[in-house]
């Protein structure tokens, strides 16, 4: 089965070790050996963290720095001051020193093989470093938003940044014709880190609200704001998982704070006839007998019939379908013809008409076949008898809908159509 995104937040603030976390300000997974390597610019070193918690050294004697640090091949780079230096994954000893004339090396990022991409914060410059031939070259200079965190995509062919400042805007640089553009306009300030979960959504930093800020996969709209206090918060990384992905947040207050991202199975359930996903999602679609229902994209649905029911969710680039919940109680074929309650016309025009031959109490309301309510009852009928109900359809458009009755304590529903 195909898995979904579904935000679960577990921040997690490390204090007991806070005496080896000195100005931490960049951070990265490291899948190679199952550990997280923190820049610590306090001292200029680098720091292990284990996924039980442990720290140790790694790098030690950063003459600047570091600031971005970033895994390509078995070599970890590192910005420091005006230079790139890298250093063995494995031993941690120099292998890699090349002086880019940077005012203040920032961000730092790689598109997996040979080039690197750094941001000078100071001088408003884009950096590409070829590992391989030990040169550099100014993409990007004179830049009007001062760059800060960058992220490489491949598939866009493009480095995101994040930038410094109020209305930190998300821009990107094109990397072959190296035009830069803004690719969303935010409410945020001094923005500092950004990466992305396996799903393809967005996080950032700020400063400005402290806090972890999720942008969906094609970065349009606003943000959700992570819950959960953080202290200027600065570079992040993403460690993905078969379940659940994990950001790492560097803080200035000399912690790391660890955001889960769940990736569950998307349940449904039902309440009162209106079938409902647990969890929220960014887009939905019910389906009955494995046969999409048009329209119905929203977190609820009402069945107007009996059958097998499901709904597909998606988040990001991910999906994920529920589990089949079957309908069998549904009476819409023989319902006018029920001794208790008779509708019609059918379909209607400018009025409903509902007839409760003996129910001892009734209610009703309409919704459309996305489950929302689209008239709300404006009476109970105590002692139906032989009494009826002229339901006002004036300001209802044309199309399908469900009637829903409660008689008796038993939930009905009715198709009907308003001409």
């Amino acid at each position: 089965m195909k898995k979904t995104l579904l935000i679960c937040l577990a921040f997690l603030s490390i204090t007991s070790y806070a005496q080896t976390l000195n100005g931490p300000e960049s951070i990265e997974w490291d899948e190679t050996n199952n550990r997280w390597l923190i820049g610590n610019t306090g001292n200029g070193t680098i720091i292990a963290r284990s996924t039980s918690g442990a720290l140790s050294s790694f790098v030690s004697g950063i003459p600047s720095g570091p600031y971005g640090i970033e895994i390509l091949g078995n070599v970890l780079y590192a910005c420091s001051g005006s230079t790139i230096r890298g250093y063995n994954l494995t031993t941690g000893a120099s292998v890699f020193t090349l002086n880019v004339g940077a005012t203040f090396l920032n961000g730092l990022t790689s598109d997996g093989t040979n080039f690197l991409y750094a941001t000078d914060f100071s001088a408003k410059r884009i950096i590409k470093i070829d590992t391989a031939a030990g040169t550099f070259t100014n993409i990007a200079t004179g830049l009007a938003k001062t760059p800060n965190g960058i992220l490489y995509e491949g598939a866009n062919n493009r480095c995101l940044y994040v930038t410094w400042g109020a209305n930190a805007s998300i821009m990107a640089i094109d990397l072959t014709t190296f035009v830069v553009t803004t690719v969303l306009a935010t409410t945020l300030s001094n923005c500092d880190g950004i990466t992305k979960d396996s799903c393809g959504n967005y996080y950032v930093t700020s400063w400005g609200n402290n806090k972890l800020n999720k942008f969906n996969n094609t970065l349009t709209g606003t943000s959700t704001v992570i819950p959960g206090t953080l202290s200027s918060p600065a570079d992040i990384d993403c460690k993905y998982g078969t379940i659940q992905d994990e950001i790492g947040i560097t803080n200035n207050s000399n912690t790391l704070s660890f955001v889960t991202v769940i990736k569950p199975d998307v349940t449904i359930s039902e309440t009162s006839g209106v079938l409902s996903t647990i969890a929220t999602y960014q887009t939905y679609q019910w389906y009955l007998n494995g046969v999409l229902i048009p329209l119905a994209t929203a977190q609820n649905y009402t069945p107007s019939t009996n059958g097998n029911y499901y709904c597909i969710v998606t988040e990001g680039t991910c999906s994920d379908t529920s589990n089949t919940i079957i309908v069998s109680t549904l009476n819409n074929q023989t319902f006018e013809e029920n001794t208790t309650v008779v509708v019609y016309p059918n379909p209607a025009t400018a009025v409903l008409n509902v007839a409760f031959n003996g129910a001892n109490s009734a209610q009703y309301r309409i919704v459309n076949l996305l489950g929302q309510e689209v008239i709300k009852p404006t009476i109970t009928l105590e002692n139906a008898g032989q009494n009826h109900v002229a339901i006002p359809l004036d300001n209802l458009k044309s199309g399908n809908y469900i009637l829903q009755i409660t008689t008796n304590d038993e939930l009905k529903n009715v198709k009907f159509s308003k001409k």
